[in-house]
């Protein structure tokens, strides 16, 4: 596991200056990282993977959605003075994760999705400390 960790923060290593050269190359570099790192994580056969990987795609779509209107909100928030429901991004964030379980349930073993989660918390986390410590440098 910590051989997977270094590989990852070796690949971030480089991936990082790419993302403040060109943000939508780098966005794609991250997403392939992020990609290997929870197939791995998953211990994904080529044909789970085959199964997954679209579903996993419309769920960050539909994951992005959300993401973007909270945002969005936050932004007219600064105009109008009118409060965000921060919750209701919450509770519609926690649906479309609800939702998806049953979907990767059906192309993946269930140990798999629980793990699917806590996957990409650890890789979330990892970029941020990473981040954090460029920022340092």
């Amino acid at each position: 596991m910590k051989k997977h960790i270094f590989k990852l923060l070796l690949l971030l290593t480089f991936l990082i200056p790419s993302l403040h050269s060109n943000a939508q190359q780098g966005h794609g570099q991250l997403e392939s990282v992020k990609a290997e790192y929870l197939t791995r994580r998953l211990n994904l056969s080529p044909e789970e993977a085959q199964r997954f990987w679209p579903v996993y795609r419309n769920y960050q779509k539909d994951l992005h959605k959300v993401v973007m209107e909270r945002r969005k909100a936050r932004q007219d928030q600064k105009k109008s003075g009118e409060q965000v429901d921060e919750l209701e991004f919450e509770a519609d964030i926690l649906e479309i994760r609800k939702n998806y379980r049953k979907q990767f349930s059906e192309v993946i073993p269930p140990q798999k999705v629980n793990l699917l989660y806590q996957a990409e918390n650890d890789f979330r986390q990892q970029l941020i400390k990473e981040l954090g410590e460029r920022r340092k440098h």
